[in-house]
């Protein structure tokens, strides 16, 4: 037995380092760039965490408008489930996470960059920046906003930021994206237009969604409290549900829940009015101004929250959190 014992140890710790998982130390952010196909995925070890969709198709007139905007999927935290929406489906025009008008003038004329259904389109130009590390991954892409006669009218820098944000449900973190958008005018003085329904920065869960009609929402203190959308008409209230500073939707998927916290900086313009939706499309419009010397910068942080939908207070205080890191 005792020259048995050291042999037996040696096997059964082996046995161990074998069923252990592997060290969250060794597990890295890393970008997969595809130009031939115009994506561009976000890894974290092997789980899909975004994809940044660029394709261009103009084979067909369908294919055309299947690619005539840029945006970003995201992917469940721990999982391989695409929760956001792309081409297709209802109002096919929304997708994953993505910025646009719907009432962009300049010159005298008007493009809707929100349908963009009478040629125009949102053009990958290139990459900025690609970074990626074991603690977060940033992405900075330049995009073309081009009119109905193929001509830039705006020109987006684009950054995203993602890294693990620690949560208590499984798999024990999800994902904190901080969002930049730098809208610089290419055509004089532009005015950017429209309504809380089809304009600004939003967010679309998968398609799913649309069909279980099942988002509800959660809004700080001092604004409705109901789980059903609260949905205003602009046309009558337009300065109703306005300037929340944050706005939470959740909902089911897969037979998983996901909560996601949209938060918008202070200083975005005002009034910021906000649009939900028991589809799955959330988020919030303002009207501004952009010309050649004063650009358009928008600031926002998406939290993607595996597990119970978190509490009111719980959601104010990482908000408070993020309106704090622009201050200092």
């Amino acid at each position: 037995m005792t020259c048995r014992l050291p042999q037996l140890l040696i096997a059964i710790a082996g046995a161990a380092l074998l069923a252990a998982p592997a060290v969250a130390a060794d597990t890295a952010f890393e970008w997969k760039d595809n130009p031939e196909k115009g994506l561009c995925d976000l890894y974290y070890g092997d789980q899909p965490v975004l994809q940044y969709f660029y394709t261009v198709d103009e084979s067909s007139d369908e294919a055309a408008f299947d690619t005539a905007k840029v945006f970003h999927h995201v992917y469940g935290p721990g999982t391989n489930d695409q929760i956001t929406k792309g081409p297709g489906g209802k109002f096919p025009h929304h997708r994953g996470m993505y910025v646009g008008w719907n009432k962009t003038t300049f010159e005298g004329r008007t493009e809707d960059f929100w349908h963009c259904r009478k040629g125009e389109r949102l053009r990958h130009v290139r990459f900025e920046e690609l970074e990626a590390d074991a603690d977060s991954a940033t992405m900075t892409a330049v995009i073309n906003w081009n009119d109905s006669d193929g001509k830039p009218v705006i020109e987006e820098h684009r950054t995203v930021t993602v890294q693990k944000l620690p949560v208590d449900a499984k798999p024990g973190y999800g994902w904190q994206i901080d969002w930049s958008t730098k809208l610089v005018s290419k055509r004089g003085d532009i005015t950017l237009r429209g309504d809380r329904q089809h304009a600004g920065f939003q967010y679309r869960a998968a398609q799913y969604v649309a069909e279980a009609n099942n988002a509800t929402y959660v809004r700080p203190e001092g604004h409705p409290q109901q789980p059903a959308p609260y949905q205003v008409d602009d046309r009558k209230e337009p300065n109703k549900h306005v300037d929340l500073g944050w706005l939470a939707m959740t909902y089911e998927l897969n037979g998983k829940r996901y909560t996601i916290e949209y938060f918008e900086s202070p200083e975005m313009p005002s009034p910021s009015r906000y649009s939900e939706r028991p589809y799955g499309r959330f988020g919030a419009f303002f009207e501004a101004d952009v010309t050649e010397d004063k650009p358009l910068e928008m600031t926002y942080r998406v939290n993607v929250i595996p597990g119970p939908t978190p509490k009111q207070e719980t959601i104010q205080k990482r908000y408070d959190a993020f309106t704090a890191s622009l201050a200092g």
